[in-house]
């Protein structure tokens, strides 16, 4: 990996954990802001020098976040998507499904890991 591809996962996860802290929604955008770029300057300098999509990386760590609370917690998966920075349960349970291809509850189910749904 370049030094350059990992400038930006750096600030990416910098960011991303940020928004963890707070329970808020990574937004693409948002870190444009603070990198002092344009969205469209992130997406094509993310996508050149770590070759994926910004979005699709952000979405991606919360979801391994939220694997890792599901199968390290018994917190409700409300919970986790609050602690993910998912914006709605809903928002969680289709993200996950779309990028796990099962869903919160079957995920625990299958790591034996008991708690609320």
């Amino acid at each position: 990996m370049s030094d350059l591809a990992s400038e930006w996962i750096a600030a990416a996860e910098s960011y991303l954990a940020e928004c963890m802290n707070l329970s808020s929604p990574p937004r693409a955008s948002e870190l444009a802001a603070r990198l002092n770029i344009t969205p469209v300057q992130l997406a094509r300098e993310f996508r050149g020098s770590v070759g994926s999509n910004i979005s699709s990386f952000l979405k991606e760590r919360q979801v391994e976040l939220a694997k890792l609370l599901l199968q390290r917690t018994t917190m409700s998966t409300a919970e986790i998507a609050e602690r993910a920075g998912f914006g709605t349960p809903r928002t969680f349970y289709r993200a996950f499904r779309r990028t796990t291809g099962m869903t919160p509850s079957a995920f625990r189910a299958e790591r034996n890991v008991s708690g609320p749904s």
